[in-house]
């Protein structure tokens, strides 16, 4: 192939790679819808469950044209994997080479692992009928404990993520988790939603994701991994704590106005693949 045509190559690749992408992003934002209609559903007393991605995945397999849902699930988690992982090492997102910037880029790296290993296993689902539900958060923390200094990498890991989650909040209170979306084709009712129900999002998911730091935390200090957990246990304990009901009706509406923002983020955001 002469240069011309391979450079042409690599641009098609982008822009499918960037298609997937968003793919993702929409795949990413249905989990968390179910997880939070779920979870309202049970606050409300009319049925629903505490789940996690996994029962969100069978919960959309369980519905009309499952099937079909689940592959373009799976395709679209594996798709945003692939795009974290190409950004992360090739800073598409131009974020730059200084310390903080590694630092996000290797979140980006991070979250494609984690999105990967759903998509993963949602094939797997789609494809047996079948997979294991594992508890993966308590899992990865049965193993880091076995390490040297394992007791101090679990410790260490809760409180990132409890930093990750702080990180969170400030981005809802400040507007920043819009800095990546181009709202400008958006009408004003439409971005006016995007804005007030992404901000709500994104502070109840890092509501959810400061208790699985802090039972990681915990799961290190006691050297007990049955004290971590992930998106399941941290509703659960939400809906037993002082605030109760009204906490946990709270946080599940605010998931499903993550997911929304999801949805939002699949159409409006600036993305690159180089």
């Amino acid at each position: 192939m002469t240069s011309a045509e391979l450079s042409e190559a690599g641009r098609q690749g982008a822009k499918w790679l960037v298609r997937l992408g968003r793919l993702g992003y929409g795949a990413k934002g249905v989990v968390y819808l179910v997880i939070g209609i779920l979870a309202i559903e049970a606050a409300l007393g009319s049925g629903g469950q505490t789940t996690d991605s996994t029962g969100a995945v069978r919960e959309i397999g369980e519905a009309p044209f499952g099937r079909i849902s689940l592959l373009i699930v799976s395709i679209g988690l594996l798709g945003y994997a692939l795009w974290r992982f190409v950004s992360a090492a090739t800073d598409a997102e131009r974020r730059g080479d200084d310390p903080s910037s590694i630092v996000l880029r290797i979140g980006e790296a991070i979250r494609g692992a984690a999105y990967g290993s759903l998509g993963i296993w949602t094939l797997r689902f789609l494809v047996q009928g079948y997979a294991e539900s594992t508890d993966h958060a308590r899992a990865l923390t049965y193993r880091a404990l076995a390490l040297p200094a394992g007791r101090s990498i679990v410790i260490g890991a809760g409180l990132v993520i409890m930093g990750y989650a702080l990180y969170q909040l400030y981005r809802a209170a400040t507007g920043k988790f819009l800095k990546r979306l181009d709202l400008s084709s958006a009408g004003d009712r439409t971005r006016k939603w995007i804005e007030q129900l992404g901000g709500f999002g994104v502070g109840a998911r890092a509501l959810v994701f400061g208790m699985i730091g802090i039972f990681l935390a915990r799961a290190g200090w006691k050297y007990d991994p049955s004290e971590a957990g992930g998106i399941e246990k941290s509703l659960d304990a939400i809906a037993d704590g002082p605030a109760g009901t009204a906490l946990f009706a709270t946080v599940a509406a605010g998931l499903i106005a993550f997911g929304v923002l999801q949805l939002a983020t699949a159409r409006y955001r600036v993305m690159r693949a180089s």
